[in-house]
């Protein structure tokens, strides 16, 4: 059996399971971002790194709908989790979600820089692994059944 220190990633705690439930329905359902990320967090992917406001990733999230939509993706589903306590405040949380689309689903992965808050977790730091415009651009790139 392996120690933290050898291995730190361990399956999400009930808090961090609760957090990412939440994160996943508010995506589906298009709600309030605040509470969820901190005031100002540090947003990535590999094109570039933003500080953003909850608000302005509101803003943003009706075209990223229509990309996804565009490629076909009909629904998301988190995969799998896992998580690497930090110190008392603060989490490192990877995630999988598959993007569902009719012919074959497209593997996302995420990493999150959790904080507690009083009472709540608020993601610090979003580090999207993928480059989704480019990923949904060719929707069937993934679909290894077509080649």
């Amino acid at each position: 059996m392996t120690t933290p220190e050898e291995n730190p990633w361990t399956p999400p705690d009930d808090d961090v399971v609760s957090f990412l439930d939440d994160y996943d329905l508010r995506g589906r359902d298009g709600g309030d971002w605040s509470g969820v990320f901190s005031g100002t967090f540090l947003a990535l992917d590999p094109q570039r790194a933003l500080a953003l406001t909850p608000r302005q990733l509101g803003a943003g999230l009706p075209a990223r709908r229509k990309m996804f939509t565009g490629a076909g993706v009909t629904a998301l589903r988190r995969v799998s989790a896992r998580q690497q306590r930090l110190d008392d405040r603060h989490v490192l949380v990877r995630a999988e979600w598959l993007a569902e689309r009719p012919i074959a689903p497209v593997a996302l992965a995420s990493t999150f820089l959790l904080r507690r808050e009083a009472d709540h977790y608020e993601i610090a730091v979003y580090l999207n692994h993928n480059d989704l415009a480019l990923l949904l651009a060719e929707p069937f790139e993934n679909d290894r059944s077509t080649r």
